[in-house]
C-alpha cells in the first residue's frame, strides 16, 4: 500500500501544482494569443468519423458509451449488471483491440487492455473521432481508435440534475467558471440503487425447452451499485502558451450477479478505485505548434465472494500507468507535417498473476505528412493525401514498423462527394492477463503468446445534398486481416488458455442514410451493418468456435422531432442472431428493440429547466447481448435538470 499512497500523492500534487500556478498567473497582464485547439493524437485522418459535443448531447446520451452505441459499425459489450462495464468493439474487433484516448492519453485497464466507456460523461465531451485501424497514435488499434476530446471552454454556469428509474438513480452537479483567460469546470456524480430490474427467462439461458423457470419474470439479484464520480479541468492561457490540468476520480462498490448458467453469484462483490491525473502545456512559436502532456493513472480492485461454491473467494489488484507525450506540427509549403513521441510504463500487481507482479515499458514515435491538392478551384475538385510512419515497442518484444496511408477525392461543386481509401497496419501486445494469469481452476496464461498484427483496408464514400431537405449518405467497407489472433480455448485440464490463431479475416460493410424531413424540426436516419469473419482456410469456425461473437447483421432506424422547446425521438434496432463461445451450435436469438424519449425545456428568469421521460425496450423484448446475462425488460427513466448562469 506504500506505492498506492505515493501514487495518490503524486496525482494530487500534479493537479494542485498546476492550479496554484494558474491562480498565481491569473493577475498577469501578458498579451494573449488565441491558440488553435490541439489534441495530441496526430493530424485528423479523412476516414475518421467526427461527432461534436452538440450532436452527442442532442442524442440524449448521458455517457460516451451510450452515444457510441448509436454509431454504425460500433457495438458495446454489455451484460446488464449495474456495476458492469461498457466496452466498445469496432468492425468485429475485441474490446482490447480498440484504443481509447482522452485528450491524447490512453484510458484502459492495465491488466486486460479494455476501456470502460461508462466512466466518461457526455457533458464533458467536446468531440469524438472514430477511426478504423491504426494511425499515428500507437498500438492496440487493430480494431480502431476512439479519440475523445474534453471541453476546452467554460461558462459561469451551475447545472444540477437527477436521472433515475425504479432500480437505479443518478444525481449530480457541474460548475463552470470563466475569468479572462482562465477557465475551470468540476462535476460530481453519485449513482446508487438496487439494480433489480425485471427480466424473463428464455431458452437460451439453459437447455432449450427444458430450461428451469422458463418464461417466468424474475428480478436481477445482487446487482446493487454505489458509484461516486468526480472530474475537474482547468485551463489557463498566457500569451502564446496554454497550460491545462485534468483529474478524474471514481469509487465504486457493486455486486456481481454473475450469469444464469452454470450458476449466479449471489454473494460476489467488487470494490474499485480509479483516478487519472493529467497536466499539459502547448505553445505556438514560429517553428510550429508544440504540445507536451504528462499523465498518471492508478487503479485498485478488490473482489470478494464468501460463497462456498465459488471458484475464487478473494483477489486484490493494483495497477499504475505513467505516460509522457510530446508532439510538434507545422504547416509548410509541401503540406502539413507533424511528429509525436510517447513513453509509457505499466505495472500490475495481483495474487492471481505469475510472480504476483508484471511490469512493461512502451515507447512509440510517429511522423505524419498530409497535403491537399486543388485540381479545379472553380469546380472545387480536390485530392487529399496523407502518410504516417510509426515505430513502436512493448517491453522486450520486437520493434514494430506500422505505416499507414490515405488518399481521397473531394468534389464540392453541386453535390458534395468524398471518395477515399485508407490502408494501415497495427499490432497488439498480449495483455498481462493473457500472459501471466494463473489460478488453479479457471484459467492459465500463456507467456509464449505472440503479438497480434493486422493490415486494415478501408474504402469509403460520402455524399450530401445542399438543399434544406438535405440527404446524407455514408458507405464504409473494411477488410481487416489479423495475424496471430489471440483466442481462448479450454485445455485438457478444464482451464481456459489463450492461443495464437495463425490468421483471420474480418469483413465489414456499413451503410447509413440521414434525411431531413422538415428543416430544423424533423429528420430520419437509417443504417445497416454486415459483418463476417473467417480463418485462413476460409471457414467461419476454428476448433468448433466462431471467430467472432457479434451479430452478423444489424439495422437501425431513428426519428427525431424538434419543436421550439420540446423534442422527442424514437429508435428501432434489429439485431440478428449471434454465435456464443461454447460451440458453433449455440446461438443467441435475434431480437428487436424500440426506445422512445420526450423532453421539454423552459426558462424561468436566469434559470433553464429541462425534463425528459424515456422508455427503454418499449416492446418488452427478451434479449441477450452476452449468453446467460439477462437484459432488462421495459424500463422508464425520468431526468430533471436546472442550469443557472450565463
Amino acid at each position: 500500500m506504500d506505492a498506492e499512497i505515493v501514487i495518490r500523492r503524486l496525482n494530487a500534487g500534479i493537479l494542485c501544482l498546476f492550479i496554484a500556478t494558474a491562480c498565481i498567473a491569473a493577475d498577469l497582464t501578458a498579451p494573449c494569443v488565441t491558440l488553435p485547439e490541439v489534441l495530441i493524437t496526430g493530424t485528423k485522418i479523412g476516414a475518421a468519423r467526427s461527432f461534436t459535443g452538440e450532436e452527442i448531447r442532442a442524442s440524449g446520451a448521458r455517457t460516451v458509451a451510450e452515444f457510441l452505441e448509436q454509431v454504425t459499425g460500433i457495438a458495446l459489450r454489455l451484460d446488464g449488471a449495474s456495476g458492469g462495464k461498457a466496452f466498445a468493439r469496432i468492425g468485429g474487433s475485441n474490446a482490447n483491440q480498440v484504443l481509447v484516448l482522452i485528450d491524447g492519453v490512453r484510458l484502459s485497464d492495465v491488466g486486460s487492455g479494455e476501456t470502460d466507456l461508462s466512466k466518461l460523461s457526455a457533458e464533458w465531451i467536446e468531440s469524438i473521432e472514430v477511426t478504423q485501424g491504426g494511425g499515428s497514435v500507437g498500438g492496440e488499434a487493430i480494431g480502431g481508435v476512439i479519440a475523445v476530446k474534453t471541453n476546452q471552454t467554460a461558462h459561469n454556469e451551475l447545472r444540477v440534475y437527477a436521472h433515475g428509474s425504479s432500480s437505479l438513480t443518478t444525481v449530480g452537479a457541474r460548475q463552470e467558471f470563466a475569468r479572462d483567460e482562465l477557465t475551470a469546470a468540476i462535476s460530481v456524480t453519485r449513482e446508487q440503487g438496487r439494480g433489480d430490474y425485471a427480466f424473463r427467462v428464455i431458452e437460451a439461458d439453459g437447455n432449450g425447452p427444458f430450461t428451469l423457470q422458463l418464461g417466468q419474470t424474475l428480478r436481477r439479484e445482487n446487482n446493487e451499485l454505489l458509484r461516486d464520480h468526480a472530474m475537474g479541468k482547468v485551463t489557463r492561457k498566457l500569451g502564446r502558451h496554454e497550460l491545462g490540468g485534468m483529474m478524474l476520480i471514481e469509487r465504486a462498490v457493486f455486486g456481481l450477479p454473475g450469469y444464469l448458467a452454470p450458476r449466479p453469484t449471489p454473494l460476489a462483490e467488487q470494490n474499485e478505485l480509479f483516478n487519472l491525473a493529467q497536466v499539459s502545456w502547448q505553445t505556438a512559436p514560429a517553428v510550429g505548434m508544440i504540445a507536451v502532456a504528462l499523465a498518471s493513472q492508478h487503479q485498485t480492485r478488490d473482489f470478494f465472494d464468501p460463497d462456498l461454491y465459488s471458484y475464487l473467494h478473494e483477489s486484490h489488484e493494483y495497477s499504475t500507468r505513467q505516460t509522457a507525450i510530446g508532439s510538434w506540427s507545422k504547416q509548410t509549403l509541401v503540406g502539413s507535417l507533424s511528429a509525436s513521441a510517447r513513453l509509457e510504463r505499466e505495472r500490475l500487481a495481483s495474487g492471481v498473476l505469475e510472480n504476483s507482479e508484471a511490469v512493461r515499458n512502451r515507447w512509440q514515435s510517429a511522423v505524419q505528412w498530409s497535403r491537399s491538392i486543388a485540381l479545379d478551384r472553380l469546380e472545387r475538385h480536390e485530392i487529399n493525401v496523407s502518410a504516417v510512419g510509426q515505430i513502436e515497442r512493448f517491453g522486450d518484444a520486437k520493434m514494430q514498423w506500422l505505416p499507414s496511408a490515405e488518399a481521397s477525392y473531394t468534389w464540392e461543386a453541386t453535390l458534395p462527394v468524398v471518395i477515399g481509401v485508407r490502408g494501415s497496419q497495427a499490432y497488439l501486445a498480449p495483455s498481462f492477463y493473457s500472459l501471466f494469469w494463473n489460478d488453479e481452476l479457471l484459467a492459465q496464461g500463456n507467456p509464449d503468446l505472440r503479438p497480434e498484427t493486422s493490415t486494415v483496408w478501408t474504402g469509403y464514400a460520402r455524399a450530401r445534398t445542399r438543399n434544406a431537405h438535405s440527404t446524407n449518405v455514408d458507405i464504409n467497407g473494411t477488410l481487416n486481416r489479423v495475424t496471430d489472433l489471440i483466442f481462448w480455448r479450454q485445455a485438457f485440464d478444464g482451464r481456459w488458455t489463450p492461443q495464437n490463431l495463425r490468421s483471420a479475416t474480418l469483413n465489414q460493410l456499413t451503410l447509413s442514410v440521414k434525411q431531413v424531413m422538415l428543416p430544423k424540426h424533423a429528420d430520419v436516419g437509417v443504417s445497416f451493418e454486415w459483418l463476417e469473419a473467417r480463418d485462413r482456410s476460409g471457414e467461419r469456425t476454428t476448433n468448433d468456435k466462431y471467430l467472432i461473437y457479434r451479430p452478423a447483421r444489424t439495422a437501425r432506424a431513428d426519428i427525431r422531432i424538434r419543436g421550439h422547446s420540446t423534442q422527442g425521438g424514437v429508435t428501432f434496432r434489429w439485431v440478428d442472431k449471434q454465435a456464443v463461445l461454447e460451440t458453433n451450435s449455440k446461438w443467441l436469438p435475434r431480437y428487436s428493440i424500440l426506445d422512445a424519449e420526450l423532453s421539454h425545456t423552459f426558462r424561468l428568469g436566469a434559470a433553464r429547466f429541462s425534463a425528459s421521460l424515456a422508455c427503454e425496450n418499449v416492446l418488452n423484448t427478451d434479449y441477450r447481448v452476452v449468453r446467460h446475462a439477462p437484459m432488462p425488460l421495459r424500463q422508464w427513466w425520468l431526468t430533471l435538470s436546472i442550469a443557472m448562469g450565463k
